[in-house]
């Protein structure tokens, strides 16, 4: 793994830089994002880029109600915020430029820990027939230091979801195993409700409640090579794999009734101090004199940059760099017009947050930047913008299938968190914190 050069970090020891530097050790370290399909076989340079708690049983039975779907978010300065929870799936078009990957099931782990497998195996409470199954010579290839394993489809697909689980966590310490390292997360609800309006046949997605499993709070799904022996054509091997890009949402709409507190909404989303005051006010005011409309959209609220990338994917166009943009591209160009692309540069965006950020605590307010930081390194593996009530604007991984999206700050964390480690520190720039501390004096 690449490292900062240490005078990025340490090279001054005001102790005001301590936290920022700890911080900032790993921010643009190639660290993988956990978020639906981040690789597809055949384009890692395109796309770039534990142990854990389990459940006694999966559920993921149970549909949520119409009420779950669409709440209203608490009450403050920022107003009254109706949000919706809506499924993105990758374009059409970006799913047909992907070779899809081999429907063989394979596991792949260094030749050195090899011999591990089979205690692996029996704590996961595999039975010793089994066991000798998937170790069969034939179901092993070794080649170039790696051995794959090539388990039988009818054997992977009846593993018992906490033997899944434990297997997956272990193997998934191997960035060959691509969709082990970086599952299919169904948060906050079951498959069924998650598939529910998807394109998929009810067989196929029997197929993925049976192959899935707890990752802490939340429902993960690896086995996409093995699901695509189940279609019928190519066409819907390809639906199969787009459905695998799907990722929950929130569209949220600012309620503007004639008993909206303006003066407070307008100051909330000008992050508190005026700014963009001029842009917000006309359009709030406006909203509320109209008769028969009495809400805004919320991508009307944020900076250019934001409002532009919110429910899009990236294209290939944005790989011109060499690298895709990540959580810590967006989050630091949330106020940009137009992106800054020295922010894909690990030094230079050090340098922007030892220099224009400051460490501020709970409660967030708008536009705060969120760093989730390991407890023992200090390392910085994601991070997102704050927007209201523990709403946060962000791009969970650093590839062409993950778009911008608006979630629940609980919900992002069942996807960094889950491995009970990490811990979330706010950060505000600095002429922004420096001018709400003079309003209080």
């Amino acid at each position: 793994m690449r490292q900062l050069p240490s005078y990025v970090l340490f090279g001054r020891f005001d102790p005001r830089y301590v936290l920022l530097a700890g911080v900032m050790v790993n921010l643009f370290l190639n660290s993988p994002s956990s978020a639906q399909i981040t690789s597809a076989e055949n384009l890692g340079v395109i796309l770039g880029g534990s142990k854990m708690p389990l459940s006694d049983t999966l559920t993921n039975s149970a549909p949520a109600t119409p009420s779950e779907s669409v709440f209203e978010a608490n009450p403050g300065p920022w107003g009254r915020l109706q949000c919706a929870y809506v499924y993105l799936e990758a374009p059409k078009s970006l799913i047909e430029g992907f070779p899809l990957p081999s429907p063989t099931p394979r596991w792949t782990l260094p030749s050195s820990v090899f011999s591990e497998v089979p205690a692996l195996f029996a704590r996961a409470g595999l039975s010793q027939t089994i066991i000798d199954q998937l170790l069969l010579p034939q179901n092993v290839i070794k080649r170039d230091g790696l051995v794959h394993i090539l388990p039988p489809l009818p054997t992977l697909e009846n593993l018992p979801p906490e033997s899944r689980a434990i297997i997956y966590t272990e193997f998934s310490k191997y960035p060959e195993n691509e969709y082990l390292v970086d599952p299919v997360l169904i948060i906050g609800t079951s498959v069924d409700e998650w598939y529910r309006r998807s394109k998929l046949r009810p067989e196929i997605i029997q197929k993925i409640k049976k192959m899935s499993y707890m990752r802490g709070e939340t429902i993960a799904f690896s086995d996409i090579p093995a699901l695509l022996n189940y279609a019928s054509t190519d066409s819907e091997a390809r639906a199969i794999f787009k459905a695998c890009t799907r990722t929950r949402n929130l569209m949220i709409r600012l309620m503007l009734d004639k008993n909206a507190n303006a003066d407070e909404i307008i100051k909330y989303w000008s992050f508190g101090v005026g700014i963009r005051r001029k842009d917000l006010e006309p359009l709030v005011l406006s909203i509320m004199e109209l008769e028969g409309v009495d809400d805004l959209g919320i991508s009307h609220l944020l900076p250019a940059l934001a409002r532009k990338l919110l429910y899009t994917y990236p294209g290939l166009d944005m790989a011109k760099h060499g690298v895709m943009p990540d959580c810590h591209w967006t989050s630091l160009n949330f106020f940009n017009y137009e992106p800054h692309e020295y922010l894909l540069d690990a030094r230079l965006a050090t340098s922007q947050v030892l220099e224009n950020f400051t460490p501020v605590n709970p409660p967030y307010q708008y536009a705060d930047v969120l760093f989730f930081l390991d407890n023992t390194t200090g390392d910085a593996f994601h991070s997102c913008v704050h927007l209201a009530d523990n709403i946060v604007f962000t791009k969970n991984g650093r590839n062409i299938l993950s778009p911008w999206v608006i979630m629940r700050l609980e919900d992002v964390k069942k996807v960094y968190l889950y491995k009970g480690n990490g811990r979330i520190q706010g950060f505000r720039r600095k002429d922004i914190a420096a001018e709400k501390a003079s309003q209080t004096e």
